[in-house]
């Protein structure tokens, strides 16, 4: 709610606000009390992503009040009702959400079912129009079922292919104003070319992307915080496949040494290979993020460090189950 307001969202597009206080509160209430996919999690990433796309100048010089609403609503329920499993284990497992959503998307397209039906109940957006309406879900839907890390890599191709091309420039060509502009970090709405909805959409996938793993650029303490309770949450996993005589996802053992996520060298793959090359993609289009970059490659350290004296059998990334994380 504070980011709602802090954007003055609100006012601008009207929202009943008691009603939009009912439907957050519900959804919070919604979040189940796992070790890393919780509400503060949700809250973690839906801060993450207003600060980058507010920090980037994507908004208001890329999108809307209205799509920054539905930045701000996706980053608050993409994990809504997360079970502390995988998309895999609910598959796995028959689970009757899997069955529900044909084993697609399995918990993204859980939490975008019950919330939409959440927004449509409580109706926070009645003084809106109908293609504003419309606008809102087609940009929460997309950007929600690119959350499952089984998209992870088609979305930062996609976005390479689309945004960073060179026919997306971020200064306008021959102004002389822009590149003053843009040498001393000031942004300016002729800083950027419109995009079409299409590249917009991408722009707010990726920005989620980066924003839900995110915690590889906190500062090193807090980092570790949230890696420990991702640890705790696989093991939590482990424990109940061991219990099913089913085989255990990988990182999922905690009866084997440095088999975790908090292992440096279970880290190292998980940094080199899917979240640096899809930072340094929005950071080529967006360097006034450069900063998530420079703490990402502070935390790389330390795992490395955390690696170098310990020679234990190493969990390959290639054999990761990576849409866990």
């Amino acid at each position: 709610m504070y980011l709602l307001k802090r954007l003055n969202l609100i006012t601008i597009l009207g929202l009943v606000e008691d009603r939009l206080v009912a439907f957050l509160t519900e959804v919070e209430n919604g979040y189940d009390d796992n070790p890393y996919h919780n509400a503060t999690h949700a809250s973690d990433v839906t801060q993450r992503l207003c600060t980058i796309l507010c920090t980037s100048g994507v908004y208001p010089f890329l999108i809307g009040p209205v799509e920054m609403l539905a930045a701000v609503l996706a980053g608050v329920i993409h994990d809504y009702g997360h079970p502390g499993v995988s998309n895999h284990f609910m598959i796995e497992t028959l689970d009757p959400i899997a069955s529900q959503h044909n084993d697609q998307h399995v918990l993204e397209n859980h939490s975008l079912c019950v919330c939409l039906d959440l927004m449509a109940h409580h109706n926070f957006a009645e003084h809106m129009t109908s293609s504003d309406k419309m606008l809102i879900r087609k940009t929460i839907i997309p950007m929600v079922l690119h959350t499952d890390m089984a998209e992870h890599f088609g979305v930062i191709s996609h976005f390479c292919q689309k945004i960073t091309k060179p026919e997306f420039q971020r200064m306008s060509s021959g102004s002389t104003s822009s590149a003053f502009n843009m040498l001393h970090g000031l942004r300016t709405k002729s800083s950027f070319v419109p995009l079409r909805p299409d590249q917009r959409v991408l722009l707010l996938q990726m920005a989620i992307k980066v924003s839900d793993l995110g915690h590889t650029t906190l500062r090193q303490a807090e980092h570790i915080t949230w890696v420990e309770a991702l640890q705790a949450e696989f093991f939590l996993q482990g424990d109940v496949e061991r219990e099913r005589g089913m085989p255990l996802s990988p990182l999922s053992d905690r009866e084997k040494i440095r088999n975790g996520p908090a292992a440096g060298e279970n880290q190292i793959g998980f940094f080199e290979v899917l979240c640096k090359p899809m930072l340094a993609a929005w950071i080529e289009v967006f360097p006034e993020c450069s900063s998530l970059l420079e703490q990402l490659d502070l935390n790389l350290r330390y795992w490395k460090e955390d690696s170098e004296s310990s020679f234990p059998e190493i969990v390959r990334l290639d054999s990761i189950e990576v849409e866990a994380y």
